[in-house]
């Protein structure tokens, strides 16, 4: 089945060529309307594949940062990866296991 059709006729939404859109499975079956939903997901799939990239290269350095200090200590808590994330050390050895939530 086509993953756009189906995403369409469960939910509806805004388009800008159709307006707010809520569509039947009968109103898909019209070729020029699943054409043209079908071109406005792909075109906000590639936009958000665009920011989605240019995000993760802009952070690429912290995130192989985090990379290998996950391989190193295995698990980290949330403030563990935020500290990771500003640039500095963790203040427990890889060999002592998550502080405990006491």
């Amino acid at each position: 089945p086509d993953l756009s059709s189906g995403i369409n006729a469960e939910y509806g939404g805004y388009s800008k060529k159709q307006g707010f859109v809520r569509y039947s499975d009968s109103k898909l079956k019209n070729i020029n309307t699943t054409s043209v939903i079908q071109e406005e997901i792909k075109k906000l799939l590639a936009e958000r594949l665009e920011v989605v990239t240019r995000e993760l290269t802009a952070h690429k350095s912290q995130l192989i940062k985090m990379r290998d200090t996950l391989i190193e200590y295995k698990s980290l808590t949330g403030d563990e990866c935020k500290t990771v994330f500003r640039g500095r050390r963790l203040s427990r050895r890889p060999d002592e296991g998550l502080p405990s939530s006491d």
